[in-house]
């Protein structure tokens, strides 16, 4: 509810003409309180969206995190919402980030260590529903 209208904002902070926001090919994607703003031009994105996003969370009283605002090229990929978005050779890929890869690892290794005196039918109804949600949640991506 608190940044209804940032996409607004940041079509505004290019100018209000319709070639200015075509050319600047900006794109919002927010889910709760992530979101990524997408542009043509990492300058664009620098002095002009990157100082209205600023002004926008500031009258919400909101700031953004500098450790993780991050302007980067899309062929150097990032991070969002578990799932690493980067293009590889003209193709757009998305596949489970690592962090989230490790975190299910971390996760198998806990339980295998835990339940070590039982037998491999209870070992598996324990790891099924950990392992089903991950891939239930990364289905959809590339790997």
């Amino acid at each position: 509810m608190a940044l209804d209208g940032l996409e607004a904002a940041v079509h505004a902070s290019v100018g209000a003409s319709r070639y200015a926001r075509k050319y600047a090919k900006l794109n919002v994607i927010r889910y709760a309180d992530d979101f990524v703003v997408t542009g043509a031009s990492k300058e664009v994105l620098e002095s002009r969206v990157l100082p209205a996003v600023k002004a926008f969370m500031a009258v919400r009283g909101l700031e953004l995190s500098e450790e993780k605002t991050r302007i980067t090229n899309i062929a150097d990929g990032f991070d969002f919402l578990g799932q690493n978005v980067r293009k590889y050779g003209g193709k757009l890929l998305i596949k489970p980030a690592r962090k989230s890869t490790k975190s299910l690892l971390d996760k198998v290794r806990a339980i295998i260590k835990g339940h070590t005196s039982v037998t491999q039918e209870v070992l598996i109804h324990k790891l099924n529903p950990v392992i089903r949600g991950w891939a239930m949640y990364h289905r959809h991506v590339v790997a």
